[in-house]
């Protein structure tokens, strides 16, 4: 060998390094995963709604129509993560929740005005009464549609899509059935000391 030097061994490959095992959890505690407030704003105005469906004495067909109107509503503006390329028609169902629902809160309102006597009204003081509670139909329903969206988006964040929409209809139909019973009280209390 004339001085030549041997060939140098070939590189070693590198090996990747093996994963580090997952953290063990640690023992703080995670914030609340219920968004209270938005659920409590909601309770309340279905409470609200459930009272003014109950004092008048409406007809039964008003509870009827809430109770479709409150899945539409509430289907229609908490809706999944919509995948890019497919069109999303649930979101459509909060137009006819919220006409129904704007529709039998405005029958519940006539309802109270329909108590008054109208022998000193005069026209136009009629009217504006009429468009008063008119608005304030559409107002509930529109803070409704608020609020669920609201409550159904925070408890998307924190959990599944079907969970957090059946938490949203259970806190409305118990704030209705809540407000209902206590109109039903009124009623009764007004009964029984007339």
């Amino acid at each position: 060998m004339n001085g030549s030097r041997p060939n140098p061994p070939p590189p070693r490959a590198r090996r990747p390094k093996p994963p580090k095992p997952p953290k063990a959890p640690g023992k703080r505690r995670r914030p609340s995963t219920v968004p209270v407030l938005s659920l409590g704003i909601l309770f309340m105005v279905y409470l609200a709604m459930g009272l003014l469906m109950s004092v008048p004495s409406p007809p039964y067909w008003v509870w009827i129509a809430v109770a479709i109107a409150i899945p539409l509503l509430t289907l229609g503006v908490n809706r999944p993560i919509v995948i890019a390329g497919k069109r999303d028609w649930g979101g459509l169902l909060a137009y006819p929740g919220g006409l129904v629902m704007v529709v039998a809160l405005a029958v519940c309102a006539n309802y109270i005005a329909s108590e008054n006597s109208f022998e000193d009204v005069r026209f136009f003081t009629a009217i504006a009464g009429l468009a008063g509670l008119c608005l304030l139909a559409v107002l509930l329903s529109a803070i409704a549609a608020i609020t669920s969206a609201s409550a159904g988006t925070r408890l998307m964040n924190r959990s599944s899509y079907g969970r957090s929409v059946t938490t949203v209809l259970l806190i409305s139909f118990l704030g209705l059935f809540v407000g209902g019973l206590m109109g039903l009280f009124v009623l009764t209390l007004g009964v029984v000391t007339a």
